[in-house]
């Protein structure tokens, strides 16, 4: 990926999957993802994340490396 990606140099290329796919998971959920608060939705991704990568991020760095992330899939 692009060097903007990379710049938190620590992320492994399993951690952005285990982040991708628990993004979709909880934003996608037709019953309750339109209707989350921010706050409340990073809660469930980092949950969900946790659980599928063993890592323990914060949800600040989750919503950080997302906004990265999310701008280079964009592209």
């Amino acid at each position: 990926m692009a060097s903007s990606v990379e710049v938190g140099g620590s992320w492994s290329t399993n951690e952005d999957i285990a982040l991708c796919q628990s993004w979709v998971n909880i934003s996608h959920n037709p019953i309750t993802g339109n209707e989350m608060k921010f706050h409340h939705m990073w809660s469930k991704i980092h949950g969900e994340f946790c659980q599928r990568s063993g890592s323990i991020r914060t949800e600040m760095a989750l919503s950080s490396r997302w906004k990265l992330l999310n701008k280079e899939l964009g592209k």
